[in-house]
């Protein structure tokens, strides 16, 4: 295998035909994370991102792109934004994850939502996760029955929820792309207080993860697109939600609502009604990401399996990289765990 290393504006329109080729080849590569158009988003808010384009036998085999930090340290592009991640490559294809390593220049590559399918780096998974999706492709009425026979009392509290909140405030809007700014620096207002109230480290802070954001928010294209979704009660909006679609795949990434409108369950409220709009937006399955949260459990009818861990040579970089992962296992064990992660959160942030 040989690998060249080039900067994302550097990719040539053969090779980002054959990024699209693997991707509708490989059903684990549908998200919109693995998109060339995330990849080239991210690389115009930073100057670290690069694409390692791996060739056997003078055949164009896939892609790998990369964030290379200090003492090559590696990261995958968006870095804890990335909830999707991995090498595009076509299925059965050989490779090795540590020559792969050597020739982007990386000490070290560590990941936290791989995907968990690709044999090169299932040696040095650490932590499995589950992502949770809603499978719609059967339409959104079989969908919603299989999750009132699971999780009936749940959803008809939320239906009670949502009569109250149209008695009390008006009809129920959804908007499923809102083009507007405006509305996304309202996103950007509740998510901000979010997180400034429950403790939680503020990357909205960080201005090129607001411009990845922004920038994802207007791309509008068949391969990749940012959708702004809104649900109002009355003239009034109560909740938002900025995802990415790549083809019939929505993955949800940031949410927030107005915390006037926390007892009717907002959120929730605006993830039904966006199941409920998927089917004629041809989108097929929403991904809500990993995290064992009530609500995922409510909604999801399908999980991808997912991996976290570190790929490492011999350097000062691997040996500080598992130091952090020794204090982030450390962290999940002892009874100080929410407030040492809204340190080792913060920390992070500032690192990227």
């Amino acid at each position: 295998m040989k690998v060249r290393v080039l900067s994302a504006e550097s990719l040539d329109v053969r090779d980002r035909g054959r990024w699209s080729e693997i991707r509708r080849d490989v059903p684990w590569l549908a998200s919109p994370f693995f998109s060339p158009t995330f990849t080239s988003i991210v690389a115009a808010t930073r100057d670290d991102v690069r694409i390692a384009v791996m060739e056997d036998q003078g055949q164009l085999l896939g892609f790998f792109p990369f964030q290379r930090g200090r003492l090559g340290a590696g990261r995958p592009v968006g870095s804890l934004l990335s909830d999707y991640h991995g090498a595009i490559v076509p299925p059965g294809a050989s490779w090795d994850a540590k020559a792969l390593l050597r020739a982007c220049g990386l000490k070290t590559w560590e990941f936290h939502r791989l995907v968990a399918s690709q044999a090169p780096f299932e040696p040095f998974h650490h932590v499995r996760h589950d992502s949770a999706q809603l499978a719609l492709s059967d339409g959104f009425d079989a969908y919603m029955a299989g999750r009132r026979e699971t999780h009936g009392q749940t959803l008809t509290r939320l239906d009670r929820k949502m009569r109250k909140l149209e008695r009390e405030h008006g009809p129920l809007h959804f908007t499923l792309h809102s083009a507007d700014p405006t509305d996304l620096a309202t996103l950007f207002h509740w998510k901000t207080d979010q997180y400034l109230n429950t403790g939680a480290a503020n990357i909205l802070a960080h201005g090129w993860i607001r411009e990845v954001l922004r920038l994802c928010h207007a791309a509008q294209t068949d391969d990749f697109a940012g959708l702004l979704s809104f649900v109002s009660a009355g003239d009034r909006p109560v909740a938002a939600h900025l995802g990415m679609r790549s083809g019939p795949v929505f993955h949800s990434w940031f949410q927030a609502y107005d915390p006037e409108f926390a007892h009717y369950s907002p959120g929730l409220i605006l993830l039904v009604k966006l199941a409920e709009a998927a089917p004629q937006a041809n989108l097929a399955t929403i991904d809500l990401g990993c995290g064992s949260y009530r609500f995922k459990q409510t909604l999801a009818n399908r999980t991808m399996a997912l991996a976290e861990g570190l790929v490492d040579r011999p350097s000062l970089a691997a040996t500080a990289a598992r130091g952090r992962r020794s204090a982030r296992s450390l962290i999940r064990r002892t009874a100080m765990a929410p407030r040492l992660r809204r340190v080792a959160k913060g920390l992070a942030g500032r690192r990227s």
